[in-house]
């Protein structure tokens, strides 16, 4: 190690902080030489339209009040008419001469129209009465066609037959059988039946089947002291009576079908 003596320093903690930056000053504001002469421009030009009125108003006296007709009396310019429609109709045609203003080539015809209608009455056909009926003795009559007891319906050409939207339906519903019973007749059957020779070599495998599980079942070892021992006898009795009861049904039952059931989701 080397010793290094001091015995000089000026270092002062007191001026261990930062001081900010000194900014550097400003330049000098721009001020024009034509300055003084604006100024008193703009003031002369305001002096010029001053025209706000007096700064206090006098009042008028009590006599003079403001008396009838003495105020100032403004009258309206007159202005010309506005026409909206700038066009004329014609003039209404005399009576010699037609709307277009030609003169009248035929002598119009007189009418006689009292003349006319008794003609028209005399030759008119009656009117025909209504048939009513009436329900009470004092007489209050009501439409006897509305009521029902006229057989009008009867009369009619289509009384008695089948309407068309009927014949219609019978044939829609026909068809649409038909075409169920084609589309039955179409698809594959869903169960399918087992023959006896496939009967017999399915209880021969499964009893095979049986036979080779209880040899093994009958191979175990007496005592089971340990879970996997467990687990597989468990597993093998499992399998033994699933086997033993389908044998018992197949042996039972002569006719087996079996049913596809990739059939059934697909549908």
């Amino acid at each position: 190690m080397s010793i290094v003596n001091i015995y000089f320093h000026d270092e002062n903690i007191y001026n261990v902080e930062k001081k900010p930056p000194e900014k550097p000053p400003k330049p000098p504001l721009y001020h024009s030489r034509f300055e003084r002469q604006v100024r008193q421009e703009t003031k002369s030009c305001k002096d010029a339209h001053r025209t706000m009125g007096f700064s206090k108003i006098p009042l008028q006296t009590p006599s003079e009040f403001l008396k009838k007709n003495c105020g100032p009396r403004y009258r309206a310019t007159k202005s010309a008419p506005v026409r909206l429609c700038t066009g004329h109709k014609p003039p209404v045609p005399k009576p010699n001469e037609t709307a277009s203003g030609e003169p009248v080539g035929q002598v119009m015809k007189i009418v006689d129209f009292k003349k006319e209608n008794i003609k028209k009455v005399v030759t008119a056909s009656p009117k025909k009465v209504r048939p009513r009926y009436a329900d009470t003795r004092k007489g209050d009559f009501h439409d006897l066609e509305k009521s029902g007891l006229m057989p009008i319906y009867v009369c009619k050409p289509k009384f008695g037959k089948v309407p068309q939207y009927l014949t219609r339906r019978k044939k829609d519903l026909t068809a649409q059988k038909e075409r169920l019973i084609e589309q039955q007749a179409q698809q594959k059957p869903r169960c399918s039946y087992i023959s006896q020779e496939e009967r017999v070599e399915l209880l021969r495998g499964l009893k095979q089947n049986w036979e080779k599980l209880q040899q093994e079942y009958q191979s175990l070892p007496l005592l089971t002291d340990t879970v996997p021992k467990m687990i597989r006898k468990a597993k093998l009795e499992s399998t033994l009576k699933r086997l033993e009861k389908d044998i018992l049904t197949i042996e039972n039952n002569p006719y087996i079908y079996i049913y596809d059931d990739d059939h059934k989701e697909t549908a």
